[in-house]
């Protein structure tokens, strides 16, 4: 068994991408970071610092796929792997010599874990589950009753709002985003055309399309301000927002839940949501 680090995001896709296109929709975090970081380098873009991963076994079949960015190690691979303990112990082996800073783990549970109590262990800290998850994926989008108003895309106009609604959706899931940085990531969301607004009167509801793969894409930041919540316009939002991509020739969309919020999940799975599997994000202290 061996691990090979790629210092080019395009080779690291081909090496990975049929392997973890296996279960396209339930890798999708990984694989649309790595299709994102493959676009940047073909056009000369190497600002987006990654370390990108391949654990494989005697026969050279891949074992364990990951990549680790500022926010995050995110880990892929078949959790009935017989090697597959043995490929997190390389690996976190591997980023303790190499002195990789890791803020925290996002993964199936039976991977994340394993890596998450081994770096704990070797930096003598305690890992802990920051959010227990769940991926979901919609290949036919169910009718559904639309509430009063309309979809559309978010513009200049809309700056202040969005800057508003992004810092108040990090706060309600304990992630520290300044406000400066709200407002960089709603300039860039509305300038890339990426964020979409539900409209009844006024902007009342948001989402976003994100990190598209060979198949898919995925709709994150999903956001009501409490003011217009029980109203239908999350539902309203996702639903319409999952059929403009399947209609732009998506075969899938797919998204991430909060497992502690059955309102959310609720909502999804009457738009046609179905789950694919769990994912858990660990942080250290």
């Amino acid at each position: 068994m061996k691990l090979r680090q790629f210092d080019s995001a395009r080779t690291f896709l081909e090496r990975t991408g049929p392997f973890l296109e296996r279960n396209e929709a339930g890798n999708n975090l990984l694989l649309g970071l790595v299709h994102m970081l493959a676009q940047q380098e073909s056009k000369g873009d190497r600002a987006a610092k990654a370390v990108m991963a391949a654990v494989e076994d005697d026969e050279g079949s891949l074992v364990l796929v990951m990549l680790l960015n500022s926010l995050n190690m995110i880990v892929a691979g078949e959790e009935e792997e017989p090697e597959l303990g043995q490929a997190v112990r390389l690996a976190a082996t591997h980023l303790t010599e190499a002195g990789a800073e890791v803020p925290g783990i996002v993964g199936p549970p039976a991977i994340a874990g394993q890596l998450a109590g081994i770096w704990a262990s070797a930096k003598g800290k305690t890992a802990f589950v920051k959010m227990n998850q769940r991926v979901y994926r919609l290949d036919e989008a169910k009718p559904i009753p639309y509430s009063s108003g309309r979809i559309r895309t978010a513009d200049a106009g809309d700056l202040e709002l969005v800057a508003d609604w992004i810092h108040e959706f990090a706060v309600s899931i304990g992630e520290n985003v300044s406000r400066d940085d709200a407002a960089a990531k709603a300039s860039e969301n509305i300038r890339s055309g990426s964020l979409f607004l539900w409209e009844d009167g006024r902007p009342v509801s948001m989402a976003k399309k994100t990190r598209p793969t060979r198949n898919g894409i995925v709709l994150s930041l999903v956001y009501t301000p409490p003011p217009y919540r029980n109203k239908g316009y999350a539902s309203s939002c996702v639903a319409s927002l999952s059929r403009l991509l399947l209609d732009e020739g998506y075969r899938f969309c797919s998204l991430y839940t909060d497992l502690s919020n059955p309102t959310s999940n609720a909502i999804y799975a009457k738009i046609g949501y179905i789950p694919v599997q769990d994912s858990v994000m660990y942080r250290f202290r």
